[in-house]
């Protein structure tokens, strides 16, 4: 049994409706995704089905955090010297006389020591938590857009 012209063409345009409807609905926004993952790195690649890709951004904004975190207690705290105890508050008691003058301690070899070995500023850390964060942080915007359109030239091919 042939079937005619119409038959053809009326079966042609339900499968272009059909192609269109699927296409909306497989298809990855790429706007959607770059916002995502501009509000918290690494959920545009959730969206896109990446989960292990969001883990390494995850993780790499994480330790980007805890490396600005530190550099930044230690330029507040200053940073500790071998076999000095790092407590969160340190008091230390200084000795005034009756009319509110601070008396000053007496310079041993041992202050002196102390004071020409001072430890590097945590400049590093500080650096490398910025860059990082910064770094991974337009990564993740960018490689969701990138992702996310590459999926839908993909889904387009296989139609």
């Amino acid at each position: 049994m042939a079937l005619t012209d119409e038959e053809k063409n009326k079966i042609i345009e339900e499968e272009k409706l059909r192609l269109k409807i699927r296409l909306k609905y497989e298809q990855k926004s790429s706007g959607l995704s770059g916002v995502l993952s501009t509000i918290c790195p690494g959920l545009g690649q959730i969206y896109n089905g990446q989960l292990g890709k969001a883990s390494f951004i995850g993780l790499s904004i994480i330790i980007s955090i805890v490396l600005l975190s530190l550099g930044i207690t230690f330029w507040v705290k200053g940073v500790p010297q071998k076999g000095e105890k790092v407590g969160l508050t340190e008091e230390k008691q200084v000795e005034m006389t009756e009319e509110g003058v601070v008396i000053e301690e007496e310079k041993t070899e041992k202050n002196q020591d102390k004071k020409e070995s001072k430890p590097k500023s945590p400049y590093i850390l500080t650096i490398l938590g910025v860059v990082g964060l910064c770094y991974t942080w337009n990564y993740a915007v960018k490689d969701a857009v990138k992702t996310s359109q590459k999926l839908n030239e993909q889904a387009i091919k296989e139609l």
